[in-house]
C-alpha cells in the first residue's frame, strides 16, 4: 500500500506544481548550426500563471532577433521570436545590438532561468525577486549570459503580424506587429520628452487611431535617438514590439514600443 500512495502523491504533485515542467515537445521549426530547440516560445506563456517561476528541468526555446539597443529604445533587453511567440532576454547590460544583432538565431538553454512577465511580455532572466516591478533579475553580463545562451551563424528576418487593433490580443504580446493607417490623435507632440529643457528625458505616450475608430499607443522612452522628433501628423504604418499595460492612464491597453524611426513609415 506504500508504494501505491507514493505513486498516487507523486501523480497529484506533478498536476498541482505542473507551472514549471513543460514535457516534451518536436524540435522546432528554427535551423542552423546550433542547437534546436524542443519546445516553442508560446509554451512559456501557456505556463505562466501570474507569478515568475524557475524552470526546474530541461528545456532549449530559441528563436531570432526582433528588438536590440541600438536607437535606446529598448534598455538592456533584446526580444526573440520563434514564430509562435516571443521571450525578452533581460541581458542586463549595454551594446547589445553588437552581440546579439537583429535576425540573429538564439537558443537559451533555460533550466534554472526564471520566467516572469511584464507589460504582457514574457521575459526570461537569472531569477526571481521581490523587489522590482520586473521580478526578474538580469543576468548582468555576458559571462553570465553566455553560460546558457548559443548565437548561432543563422540570420533571418521575422514578419511582422498585422492583425489590426481591433485584432490584437494578449498573447501576440512581445511580437514583432505592423499597424497600418493610422493617424496621431491630438496636436502636434513629439514622441518623448528627451529633456532638452528639464534635462530630464521622461517616457513619452502618443496616441494613433485607425479607420475604424480602434485606438493603439506608442510608448517611447526618452533616452530613444528619436525621442525628439515630432510625430507625423498624417496617416502613417507603425511598426514595434506589442505590449500590454498601464501606459500613463488607470486602465490596461494595448501599446507598441517602436524599435528606432524606421518603424514609422510614411
Amino acid at each position: 500500500m506504500k508504494k501505491i500512495f507514493v505513486c498516487i502523491l507523486s501523480g497529484v504533485l506533478t498536476v498541482a506544481c505542473g507551472y514549471d515542467r513543460f514535457g516534451t515537445l518536436g524540435p522546432g521549426g528554427l535551423e542552423g548550426s546550433g542547437t534546436l530547440p524542443d519546445a516553442d516560445l508560446a509554451l512559456l506563456r501557456e505556463h505562466f500563471y501570474g507569478d515568475p517561476f524557475v524552470v526546474q528541468e530541461d528545456l532549449t526555446v530559441g528563436g531570432y532577433v526582433v528588438s536590440d539597443d541600438r536607437a535606446g529604445n529598448f534598455f538592456r533587453s533584446f526580444i526573440i521570436d520563434d514564430g509562435s511567440g516571443a521571450v525578452e532576454i533581460r541581458a542586463g547590460f549595454y551594446d547589445l545590438h553588437a552581440y546579439c544583432q537583429r535576425g540573429r538565431r538564439i537558443v537559451i538553454h533555460a533550466r534554472g532561468l526564471a520566467v516572469g512577465m511584464y507589460n504582457g511580455v514574457v521575459q526570461l532572466g537569472a531569477g526571481v525577486n521581490d523587489w522590482s516591478a520586473y521580478r526578474v533579475e538580469e543576468f548582468g553580463s555576458r559571462v553570465l549570459l553566455d553560460r546558457c545562451m548559443e548565437r548561432d551563424t543563422l540570420f533571418r528576418e521575422v514578419p511582422p503580424l498585422e492583425p489590426g487593433i481591433g485584432g490584437l490580443e494578449e498573447r501576440y504580446c512581445g511580437r514583432l506587429v505592423r499597424i497600418a493607417e493610422v493617424c496621431r490623435s491630438g496636436g502636434p507632440v513629439t514622441w518623448a520628452d528627451a529633456g532638452a529643457e528639464s534635462g530630464m528625458p521622461a517616457t513619452g505616450t502618443v496616441w494613433f487611431r485607425d479607420a475604424a475608430g480602434d485606438s493603439v499607443a506608442v510608448v517611447t522612452s526618452g533616452y530613444a535617438s528619436f525621442a525628439g522628433d515630432t510625430v507625423p501628423a498624417g496617416r502613417v504604418t507603425l511598426t514595434g514590439i506589442l505590449m500590454y499595460g498601464k501606459f500613463g492612464g488607470t486602465r490596461e491597453v494595448f501599446a507598441l514600443k517602436l524599435r528606432d524611426g524606421n518603424d514609422v513609415e510614411m
